[in-house]
Parts: structure tokens; C-alpha cells; sequence
């Protein structure tokens, strides 16, 4: 009888205590919860907060009343994209499984705007500028790098005078961000160039893909160590120590003469990055538009509910430790396409650059 007593006082408090975890697990996933671990987060961990005039603890104060333990998951969701959508950022975003919907805090992009209209925006970027190459006497264009829907990484061709090199992301495959042959096609390709007197590298759309990639397609075009840019990475509520990065001095075919780099505002991330770095060489002079401006690598992290949450983390200085976060590496000559480039095939970017090589002293026979 006390035997079955005891047994019975453990079953039950056994009981009660899997009642009360599962009531804390509860509790740590409800709206409430979540919103705090959400803000959180970007206190704790976003670096550009400054630069881009947010005050989050008044962000807090706006939307914190929004939330109660009955807000459903759409509803939270919502708040939460509103909190993040003024930092333009293309790292940030939110990902919720449970609700199939996703969200991204990327900039407006004039370009996107402008073509919107068009299909197969790619197909068509690549069209204008095959055709405006032909303009100007240029050979069909060599593909070559492994594939990433249904593209070769590397487009390159020359005319003899000048060279002209286009990749539309910073990495080789998804799962490879630096593709054991990448220095193998950037010596193909940098050989091809060797007689020429003046080269275009073209980034426009370009989706971005790791630093190290950027790293060594602008160590082809340096004659020794250079200093590239700085990050600094915030963590816990501090900034850790300012690392310096450097454009290493890499590969037997390289290019010295005068270059030309071509961005638009699609230029994400890595591209980003490249455009840091070779605004600093003095050979180099920028055409287009400002790049994207998301310099940052990803930091991602889960909330309680399992949504997956992306936000920049780091803040990149160029050589001159000057902080372009959010409106992308300045260029020297500013010129935009619009939907009648596209439409016409005739790449006016491409096209100011080739007259600037003109007036330079690097003519060509068109």
C-alpha cells in the first residue's frame, strides 16, 4: 500500500514537471518571445546601424506594443518586415517555413525598376552587350568555368587592343565558393590578354559570392601586396578588432594597363567588394553606377519558432577607411542604361567606355 502510494506521488509529480516544460517550451516560442529575440539579435550583432540613421531602441518602442501572446505567426511576421525594411540591406532577411513566405530588406534598384518589364533580363544584359561588342570589333566571346544555371562562369573576349571580361557571380558553385580551377580559367584568361593595351571588367548584375574570389580576379591586376579594404565584425553588442585585407600579388598573367571597371546597382556583395578594392588602384577608373552597397557577409541565426533570420554583421572600410555601406562604391563616370539600351541592344555603359579609352589615347579600328 505505501509502495503504490509512493508510486503514484512520483507518476504525478513526473507529470506535473513534463507539464510545466512543455508549458516553458511553449512560452519561449510565442510572439512575445520571438519579437525579443528578434530584436535582439539585430542589437547585439548588426554593424551599420549608424551609418544608416536607425535608432533601434526607438524601433523597439514603436512596434514592441504591436505584439501579444495571441499576434498570430502572419501578423508577427509582418511587424517584423517592417522593423528591418529601412536598412536596405540585401543580407537582411527572413525566412518562416511554417508560413511559406519569405522577405528581403534589399534596396530599391533603379535598374531592376527600369527593365522590369523585360523577360529573361539576364539573357537580354548578355544580348546588348555581345551585340555593342561586335560594334566594336570584338571576337565572339570564349566562355569557360564551370556552370550555374545554364552559364559558364567567365565571358571574355578582345579585339585586339582591348580586353573585355564579364562574370555575373563571385563564386564557381554553390557549394564550392572557390572552385579548386578558378586560378587555372583566371590564367586562361589573363593570358589572352598579355598584348592588349587596355581592359573592361564588367560586373554589372553580378549576385555576388565570397571575398576571396574578388580577392584573386584583383590580384591579377596588382604588381605587389596591396591593401584592399578593412572589416570589422560586431558581435555581442562590440565591434572586435579592425582586420586588414589585402589584394595578394597572384598569378604569372596579369594586367597593368589602364582598366576599366562597370557597375550598376545589382553589383551585390562580392561585386561590392571587388569595386572597393580596385577603386583604390590607380590604373582603375569606375564607369556605370554605384554597386549595391552590401558589402557585409551573412550572419544567420534561428528565432525560437524556427525561422531563419539574415543580417550584416561586419562593416567594410576601403583602403582610406571610408564606410560606403548602403549606397556602394562610388564611381569615376556615371552613366546609366535604360530599357532602351535593352531594347536596342546598345549598351551605352560599354559604349562610354570604350570612348573614355579613346580619349585616353587607346583607339581601336570600329
Amino acid at each position: 500500500m505505501k509502495i503504490s502510494l509512493i508510486l503514484h506521488v512520483v507518476l504525478f509529480q513526473a507529470f506535473a514537471m513534463l507539464l510545466t516544460i512543455r508549458s516553458e517550451a511553449q512560452s519561449s516560442n510565442t510572439a512575445v518571445e520571438n519579437f525579443e529575440a528578434f530584436w535582439k539579435l539585430f542589437h547585439e550583432n548588426y554593424a551599420s546601424f549608424h551609418e544608416k540613421g536607425i535608432d533601434w531602441q526607438q524601433t523597439y518602442n514603436t512596434f514592441r506594443p504591436q505584439i501579444t501572446n495571441t499576434t498570430t505567426d502572419h501578423e508577427l511576421f509582418r511587424v517584423l518586415t517592417e522593423m528591418v525594411r529601412p536598412l536596405n540591406d540585401a543580407h537582411v532577411g527572413i525566412k518562416a517555413k511554417n508560413i511559406d513566405t519569405s522577405f528581403s530588406a534589399s534596396r530599391i534598384s533603379r535598374i531592376k525598376n527600369e527593365i522590369n518589364s523585360l523577360k529573361n533580363k539576364r539573357k537580354r544584359f548578355r544580348a546588348m552587350t555581345r551585340e555593342t561588342l561586335k560594334e566594336y570589333g570584338f571576337e565572339s566571346i570564349n566562355e569557360i568555368g564551370p556552370t550555374f544555371r545554364d552559364e559558364k562562369l567567365f565571358s571574355y573576349t578582345q579585339n585586339g587592343s582591348i580586353g573585355y571580361l564579364r562574370f555575373l557571380r563571385s563564386f564557381s558553385k554553390l557549394a564550392v565558393m572557390i572552385g579548386p580551377g578558378l586560378d587555372k580559367q583566371l590564367e586562361t584568361i589573363f593570358h589572352s590578354f598579355k598584348d592588349l593595351d587596355a581592359l573592361i571588367i564588367d560586373i554589372r548584375f553580378n549576385m555576388g559570392g565570397d571575398d576571396k574570389f574578388s580577392q584573386l580576379v584583383a590580384a591579377r591586376l596588382v604588381k605587389e601586396e596591396t591593401i584592399g579594404f578593412y572589416k570589422q565584425t560586431r558581435e555581442d553588442g562590440e565591434f572586435q578588432e579592425l582586420q586588414s585585407k589585402f589584394i595578394p600579388s597572384k598569378g604569372k598573367s596579369r594586367f597593368f594597363g589602364p582598366t576599366i571597371l562597370l557597375t550598376n546597382d545589382r553589383s551585390v556583395s562580392a561585386a561590392d567588394v571587388l569595386a572597393l578594392m580596385m577603386a583604390e588602384l590607380p590604373n582603375v577608373t569606375i564607369i556605370g553606377e554605384r554597386s549595391n552597397g552590401s558589402y557585409s557577409d551573412l550572419y544567420t541565426k534561428k528565432l525560437p519558432n524556427g525561422w531563419r533570420v539574415s543580417l550584416s554583421n561586419q562593416r567594410y572600410l576601403s583602403a582610406q577607411k571610408v564606410n560606403y555601406e548602403g549606397v556602394g562604391t562610388p564611381v569615376d563616370i556615371e552613366v546609366k542604361n535604360m530599357l532602351q539600351d535593352f531594347e536596342n541592344n546598345n549598351d551605352t555603359v560599354l559604349i562610354t567606355a570604350m570612348e573614355h579609352l579613346k580619349e585616353i589615347g587607346y583607339a581601336w579600328d570600329k
